[in-house]
């Protein structure tokens, strides 16, 4: 059975962002090895340029044919980049960023930019202080071979395993694929925007509302990445009165490219956080956005200091800023100590990821509300210990091999954090049991994914 893959988001977020996270590693991950167990004909992605544009196509082992993810090799393959334009999108907006979102400041930057850029693509460039030979594809990488799309057989599978949740012509495509009597299956990661609004852009949490309601229209089949996820939407179906077939498809722990229990001393490409081996820290992955709990983290960290001084480790964020984070922002801006314990690594990449992990003293997640929790098995991927919020998918991940913390409780989040500090031995008991563990692999994750899809 040829399956089509929908990577529409994937592609927009190559477009903005250099590295994966979330949702887009596991499309990368699970596509690349369900394309390598089979015929080259038999899994495929489809993409959307924008809602205007129609659907195409492409052979996923093509697509995804290294074991690194690149997101300028991926926009390439595809042809999205263009030797007429003097930026990519991904370059304005790290440009925008120097600027506050809203400020006279930043329109009148956006503007100068555009009108240099329609004489010249080189002072362009000059001007966002960017190397001055721009983006040539055709040197860089061959783009692969594209069809468009406009009808499925009814013995084709469409797996909506993204979050294009808007108006795509992907979607389009579900449902006159649904129609004709073909298989429409959507893989669900969270209800959050759903459940939990208030963590989200008003924007999006609309969106998907409204995605979830007419969905079962044309969906066969939903997958969710974790038992609590798919708890939650079988009560949101049954509210519904809609009887859609859920399975539950838990994630992996592997953080792919890198041998399990990595240790200190291995040849690790030298990176932005190399500064951070020289002093113990403890390390928070994860987009840093309200949702996050940063905020808790910060106060925790606050009162470890008053208690401890000096002697408290650094604290690490390890990702981009999201939603809603000026009160994180306004917190560590009004306290001097605290913001020379706390360093932020904006859009790591995977060797960075994988030398911060290796080289934490532990990790610590103490997120409201998750679909799954994949820093949390990565960092059990390279032996660490965690300390990780009680809510939500979170305990599915690791079982006992961690310890939970209530994520509305600062004082237990700082007796918590105090204990680990304090007990060496106790962490390292924890990281035995942690090394030791069976752990998932996201090749075994993609042939999960491919017996579900058999059903």
């Amino acid at each position: 059975m040829t399956r089509y893959f929908d990577i529409t988001d994937l592609v927009h977020f190559a477009q903005l962002n250099g590295t994966v996270s979330g949702i887009q590693r596991v499309q990368v991950r699970v596509i690349r090895h369900l394309a390598s167990l089979s015929d080259p004909e038999e899994v495929i992605c489809v993409f959307a340029k924008s809602r205007f544009h129609k659907v195409e196509a492409c052979s996923a082992r093509a697509l995804f044919d290294g074991e690194k993810y690149n997101a300028e090799d991926l926009l390439a393959k595809l042809d999205f980049t263009s030797e007429e334009r003097a930026y990519t999108r991904r370059e304005l907006k790290q440009f925008l960023n120097r600027y506050p979102k809203g400020s006279v400041q930043r329109i009148i930057h956006k503007i100068k930019l555009y009108i240099i850029a329609f004489f010249s693509k080189r002072c362009a460039r000059k001007y966002m202080e960017l190397p001055s030979v721009g983006f040539d594809r055709k040197q860089r990488m061959e783009c692969i071979k594209t069809w468009k799309v406009r009808k499925l057989s009814p013995k084709c599978q469409l797996v909506l395993i993204g979050s294009s949740w808007n108006k795509s012509p992907v979607i389009t495509l579900a449902k006159h694929h649904h129609r004709d009597g073909g298989s429409v299956v959507q893989v669900i990661y969270d209800l959050i925007p759903h459940q939990h609004p208030e963590y989200c852009i008003s924007r999006l949490a609309k969106k998907f509302s409204r995605f979830l309601k007419y969905s079962s229209q044309f969906v066969s089949h939903y997958i969710c990445i974790s038992e609590f996820t798919k708890m939650e939407l079988e009560k949101y179906l049954a509210r519904a009165e809609t009887r859609t077939k859920v399975s539950c498809w838990p994630l992996a722990h592997e953080f792919e490219g890198y041998p399990r229990n990595k240790k200190l001393g291995s040849s690790l490409e030298a990176n932005s956080s190399q500064d951070f081996v020289e002093q113990p820290f403890v390390l928070c992955v994860g987009t840093i956005e309200v949702r996050k709990n940063g905020v808790l983290l910060l106060r925790a960290w606050q009162q470890l200091m008053k208690q401890s001084g000096s002697e408290v480790p650094l604290l690490v964020f390890a990702g981009k800023f999201g939603w809603k984070i000026e009160a994180f922002k306004t917190f560590l801006k009004s306290d001097q100590q605290l913001r020379r314990r706390v360093k932020i690594i904006q859009h790591p990449s995977d060797d960075e990821l994988a030398s911060l992990y290796q080289d934490c003293l532990f990790t610590i997640f103490p997120s409201l509300a998750e679909g799954w929790g994949l820093p949390v098995g990565e960092a059990a991927w390279f032996g660490k210990y965690s300390i990780v919020s009680s809510s939500s998918s979170l305990p599915e991940v690791l079982g006992d091999l961690v310890d939970y913390i209530d994520p509305d409780d600062c004082a237990g989040m700082v007796r918590s954090l105090r204990r680990i500090l304090n007990n060496s031995d106790y962490r390292m008991q924890k990281e035995q049991a942690i090394g030791s563990a069976r752990l998932r692999s996201w090749k075994e994750v993609a042939g999960h994914l491919d017996q579900l899809l058999e059903e």
